[in-house]
């Protein structure tokens, strides 16, 4: 696996993850880098509900604290949409800073 100088948290609440999927949220976060260099923590919260399993990133980067959630039938959508929304935030945001 490729080292990184993000500090990656993952929770699990209710559950227990698979290896694939405890991957999936450790290789999405590790991805975030791609979308902005100053990120300093990633959180995941993975929790199941009793329909539902959802996932929430927070990501703290210098100034800002981004936080998205998403539910779903499985985990690895969840993350994966979950992901997806930390991704769009971080563009918006690195897009604001380079435009000034």
């Amino acid at each position: 696996m490729k080292e990184t100088s993000v500090d990656i948290h993952i929770t699990t609440r209710h559950c227990t993850l698979s290896d694939i999927e405890h991957q999936a949220a450790i290789g999405a976060a590790m991805h975030f880098e791609k979308y902005n260099s100053s990120i300093i923590r990633v959180d995941a919260i993975v929790e199941e509900g009793p329909l539902t399993k959802s996932c929430e990133y927070t990501v703290k980067i210098q100034g800002h604290l981004i936080v998205a959630k998403e539910s779903a039938p499985d985990f690895a959508k969840a993350i994966h949409d979950a992901s997806h929304k930390i991704q769009r935030q971080l563009t918006k945001i690195h897009d604001k800073q380079t435009s000034h």
